[in-house]
């Protein structure tokens, strides 16, 4: 009996009309119900990325602003 059915469905035609029929809508009304979310996410993700890049510069000017340069170190005038 599973010879028979292993056979059935190895079918060209039969994997099409399985795939028309049966595979396609349902991930069809799959990828419909979870399309907002995927836009959500993607939205989300930017949105921390976007903050992590806003703090990360943030960091970066502050320690630069924190160093001295060379300039405003005062000298050391050595006596003659």
């Amino acid at each position: 009996m599973t010879q028979k059915m292993a056979s059935f469905f190895e079918k060209e035609h039969i994997q099409t009309a399985i795939r028309n029929r049966v595979l396609d809508p349902i991930m069809n009304h799959i990828l419909k119900r979870i399309y907002p979310y995927i836009v959500l996410i993607c939205v989300m993700f930017s949105l921390l990325l976007i903050s992590v890049l806003l703090t990360l510069a943030v960091i970066i000017f502050k320690i630069h602003a924190s160093v001295p340069s060379v300039s405003s170190v005062p000298s050391v005038q050595l006596a003659e």
